[in-house]
């Protein structure tokens, strides 16, 4: 398998800001937090274009339907 390691591209930042805007329109008030995390998330860095995200709930009880 080859891994793509590419130049740190400065669309990663507004990617990742559009993921969590739409992640959180999704699942509303449920989510604490939202965080860009993983290589791309490192400015200036060469990474695998591939944008990680955490996503922080108030509770589980909201997600664990979910879960199958």
């Amino acid at each position: 398998m080859e891994i793509d390691i590419v130049p740190y591209h400065s669309s990663w930042k507004t990617e990742f800001l559009e993921s969590g805007r739409r992640t959180r329109g999704a699942l509303g008030d449920a989510v604490a937090r939202i965080y860009h995390i993983g290589s791309t998330s490192v400015e200036g860095l060469a990474a695998k274009p591939i944008i990680d995200i955490q996503i922080s709930v108030r509770s589980w009880d909201d997600f664990e339907h979910m879960v199958h």
